[in-house]
């Protein structure tokens, strides 16, 4: 786990610290596109081939739908809270 929090650091790093110029930006895009869309193909191979996740597909769905509908709700929730609270400071 470590090794994901220091590869994320070190590109935030270079990242940062680089002055890519707009292909290089542009080439880099592509590529995590490209890298995205094979993680979801390989995530997808895997839940295919688990038969208790198939067979369990409805239930899984309704439980997946109820945290992503929560997840949403709490970010709006957040964000108003903390914006109305930035708002009021600027208008006193």
């Amino acid at each position: 786990m470590w090794f994901i929090y220091i590869s994320l650091c070190i590109g935030i790093l270079i990242g940062a610290t680089s002055k890519m110029n707009k292909k290089l930006i542009k080439i880099n895009d592509v590529i995590t596109l490209i890298c995205i869309f094979a993680l979801l193909f390989v995530m997808g191979i895997s839940i295919g081939t688990n038969k208790e996740v198939i067979n369990n597909i409805a239930e899984l769905g309704f439980v997946a739908l109820i945290y992503a509908f929560l997840a949403i709700l709490g970010s709006i929730t957040f964000v108003y809270i903390v914006t109305e609270i930035i708002l009021r400071g600027k208008r006193k």
